[in-house]
């Protein structure tokens, strides 16, 4: 089925709360557009999923309320979580003649590792791998790529600290 046919029944669901079993039904419903998707992904409303079909998503996630995830190939491992917000866009406009509007696209794919955490209104751009086990604090806009065990923060992102669960 077409990405139209998907965003048509993704509005549907809007009107259902962003919490509870909707999760489940939002998250069941992508899983037939998605290219792969794991066990029990949970989608919160408002959520933009522009190329469904560029989309992995592997088990145990979430994507919260009112994110976007677009254009080019994005990998979602098991058990990342996405807060509010958040912007996933692995593509980029170019400029020509003085002008970004009509630039030719540029994409660049977008891996985020098992078990990262991205906080509220994170920006996460084109060509980035975010390692496993990561924190993305709020608001950070990620425009490199992030090693394992990270917390990163601020714009730019930067690592702040390496975890240890020890």
């Amino acid at each position: 089925m077409s990405k139209a046919v998907y965003s048509f029944l993704n509005n549907c669901l809007d009107i259902l709360p962003p919490y509870g079993s909707a999760l489940d039904l939002r998250g069941r419903l992508a899983t037939g557009f998605l290219r792969h998707s794991g066990e029990r992904l949970r989608i919160s409303s408002r959520v933009n999923i522009y190329e469904p079909g560029n989309v992995s998503v592997g088990s145990h996630v979430y994507i919260g309320y009112s994110t976007y995830l677009g254009a080019g190939e994005i990998v979602l491992a098991d058990e990342v979580v996405i807060g509010p917000f958040c912007a996933i866009a692995a593509g980029n406009h170019t400029r020509r003649d003085r002008s970004f509007r009509y630039g030719p696209y540029e994409f660049g794919r977008i891996v985020i590792g098992r078990g990262t955490w991205l906080g509220a209104h994170v920006t996460v751009t084109a060509g980035v791998t975010i390692g496993e086990g990561c924190l993305i604090a709020a608001g950070s806009v990620v425009t490199e790529d992030v090693p394992d065990d990270s917390v990163v923060g601020g714009v730019p992102g930067r690592v702040l600290k390496t975890l240890d669960d020890r």
